[in-house]
């Protein structure tokens, strides 16, 4: 069986990796992280021939610093897995939020990632999902979903790792489709990562401000490769 997932979260995440961030100051740093962060996924073929060969579990070297594939996620009940079902999307209130792939690298940065994202840690666990949100209704939602927290059954509440996290724009007209690849970094590498949970606060009406659903979580099966 051919996994559906492609890696998206690798192809953009590595984006900012490929590029470097700038070699002089953290101003500079952040202003090409910054610019690397609103590129799009067809700049990502480069990224894509990088990591298509990476062999799971063992260390392979980036242009900034060096990354092994994990562990990924699963969750069959919609359909993020092995199958050739089409993905399910989870409702919440008028959106629709369907996680298409889910995936953990332990990576060493390199020296200018470690200084600027990282805060000098040596090594760091990144989990990453990729995931396409749809307002199918005939009314227009602000909705966040690249601010999703991250909850692991280690007992961490993570936030979205800055410049790892395609951001967009949170504004969802009717009938908009958009696509989101969020990054968390967790400095515990040792601990047995086995299940995350990704926490969205309610969309709400651009209209009313009034939230139209509760809070979501959506649960995710971490297995090693």
């Amino acid at each position: 069986m051919k996994i559906k997932t492609k890696l998206f979260l690798f192809l953009f995440v590595f984006l900012l990796a490929s590029c470097g961030i700038g070699q002089e100051t953290k101003e500079e740093d952040n202003r090409t992280a910054e610019k690397v962060s609103a590129k799009t996924a067809e700049e990502a073929p480069s990224a894509e021939s990088e990591f298509s060969a990476a062999d799971p579990g063992e260390w392979q070297k980036s242009s900034n610093g060096e990354f092994r594939l994990a562990s990924y996620g699963l969750n069959e009940e919609i359909a993020l897995d092995f199958s050739e079902t089409p993905f399910i999307p989870v409702e919440m209130g008028a959106m629709n939020v369907s996680v298409q792939d889910v995936s953990v690298i332990d990576y060493k940065p390199g020296e200018a990632q470690k200084r600027v994202v990282f805060g000098d840690t040596d090594i760091v666990r990144v989990i990453s999902a990729y995931m396409v949100i749809n307002n199918y209704s005939d009314m227009d939602i602000l909705f966040d979903p690249d601010e999703a927290s991250l909850l692991t059954n280690t007992g961490e509440t993570l936030h979205p790792l800055k410049h790892w996290t395609w951001t967009i724009d949170g504004n969802f007209t009717a009938g908009a489709t958009k696509a989101v690849s969020i990054a968390w970094a967790l400095e515990d590498t040792e601990s047995e990562l086995t299940s995350v949970r990704i926490a969205f606060a309610p969309p709400v009406s651009k209209t009313t401000n009034e939230e139209l659903s509760g809070p979501l979580e959506i649960e995710i099966e971490i297995v090693p490769y």
